[in-house]
């Protein structure tokens, strides 16, 4: 977390990368596009290619020991992942998949390497966005966690998502830029499905909640009530 002008920010999901970034990514990159629910990286897998995500949503998947697996993070539009698997080159302990259409630019690792050689600025900006995932990680360890209320973390989800760049405002409501079944929703906060559904329906039958064409719309009073001043 951290604070602008009174404003606190959570910083969950990862913030988009530089122009410069984007720039390189879709001159030197090969464009591919992932059908919602394909699996694009798997656990195990030791990672070739920098994805940077030009059009739709995926997420992060971890699986516990007993085999359970739950979204651990989103990542959207100008925004990357496998950045660091891609250089470290170790096999990475989650996979990736897309939730919605995605449209994405696959960077090579011998790319990236030569990037950062004949360009500092754009070798600065990559080494810099592996730190952001760290600290995104470490976000979301934070806000979800058991000292924060189930209602407590519905609402650090809503605001993280609101302040990620992404939202689009519509008069006094928000729309958020990704739809998730209250089951996904409940694997992200730690709460289970029928939790979620209460803390939802609670909200909506107040008139801060609203769906609208498959998309959750969040009232401004509910962010001023339950948070406070959202910075966006």
């Amino acid at each position: 977390m951290y604070t602008v002008n009174s404003c606190l920010y959570l910083q969950w999901v990862d913030p988009p990368v530089g122009d410069i970034v984007i720039h390189h990514a879709i001159n030197k990159g090969i464009k591919v596009s992932y059908k919602k629910g394909t699996t694009i990286l798997h656990e195990g897998d030791v990672v070739q290619n920098a994805h940077f995500v030009s059009k739709g949503w995926a997420a992060y998947y971890l699986r516990n020991p007993r085999g359970e697996s739950r979204i651990a993070c989103l990542v959207g539009p100008k925004r990357v992942f496998g950045l660091g698997p891609t250089f470290d080159q170790l096999p990475i302990n989650l996979s990736v998949k897309a939730i919605e259409d995605c449209e994405v630019y696959l960077v090579s690792r011998v790319d990236l390497i030569q990037a950062m050689v004949d360009d500092l600025e754009l070798g600065i900006e990559m080494v810099a966005n592996v730190t952001k995932r760290l600290r995104c990680v470490i976000e979301g360890a934070n806000i979800f966690s058991s000292l924060s209320s189930p209602k407590e973390r519905m609402i650090y989800f809503f605001v993280s998502l609101l302040q990620s760049w992404e939202c689009e405002e519509h008069g006094d409501w928000f729309e958020l830029p990704v739809n998730l079944s209250h089951e996904r929703i409940g694997e992200i906060i730690g709460a289970s499905r029928v939790t979620v559904s209460r803390i939802i329906s609670s909200y909506k039958i107040r008139g801060k909640l609203k769906n609208y064409k498959n998309k959750l719309y969040v009232h401004r009073e509910l962010i001023m009530e339950e948070y406070g001043e959202l910075g966006i």
